[in-house]
């Protein structure tokens, strides 16, 4: 049975962001790399994923670090939303210079839970950030790897994990990046091909596994 927070705290939702954006970046966050990122204690970053773990959010990969479960990512979908509509509300209605944007809504993103509509009506329904990343949508959403995908859906990258080079220097070469919009032309056996603005793309299983999305109407 997990001990569910009445209201997560500044620090969880801290933690789950800085997970999911190591996850988007290594395909896993480990220990030391949220101390750097948090500014503390590997041993504070120990005690902190306990709790998490204890509430649902996070599960521990033995030997590698953490990931968030779907309750932990749903979170962490609805915070980073919250930040990267608060960047753009700087950006745009108060003209706030790119390079001071992101402090700033990190301060924001923990007090503007409830508003977030009207902030997206008065910015005419952008889809990215001033820094060119996807805001997440309001509604929660399954995500699975490309592999488990079906043929004829439309889907959206929410992420790509960039485990080892080969994906990285695949995913690059065929300019893929979280965001993107694409359709799923035919699934074989050896891999999967994609449409993208009318350009067929053939991936592997390997990178294709590597590649999360989510569906889209």
């Amino acid at each position: 049975m997990h001990q569910k927070e009445l209201k997560p705290t500044r620090i969880t939702e801290d933690y789950l962001v800085t997970i999911t954006r190591l996850e988007e970046k290594y395909g896993i966050a480990r220990i030391t790399d949220i101390a750097r990122s948090l500014n503390v204690s590997p041993g504070t970053v120990t005690n902190t994923i306990a709790r998490l773990e204890k509430c649902g959010y996070v599960k521990r990969i033995p030997y590698r670090g953490v990931q968030l479960t779907k309750e932990g990512r749903i979170l962490a979908l609805k915070i980073l939303r919250r930040h990267r509509l608060a960047e753009r509300l700087l950006t745009d209605i108060l003209e706030v210079d790119v390079d001071k944007v992101h402090e700033i809504a990190h301060k924001l993103e923990h007090d503007i839970a409830g508003i977030e509509d009207y902030i997206e009506r008065k910015l005419e329904d952008k889809s990215t950030c001033p820094h060119g990343k996807p805001i997440p949508p309001k509604e929660s959403y399954e995500e699975v790897p490309l592999t488990e995908a079906k043929e004829g859906k439309s889907y959206r990258i929410t992420k790509i994990i960039l485990s080892d080079k080969e994906v990285a220097k695949e995913v690059s070469s065929k300019g893929l990046t979280p965001g993107m919009v694409f359709k799923v032309h035919e699934i074989l056996p050896s891999g999967i091909t994609i449409v993208v603005d009318n350009k067929h793309i053939i991936l592997d299983n390997n990178t294709g596994s590597s590649i999360i999305v989510c569906e889209v109407e």
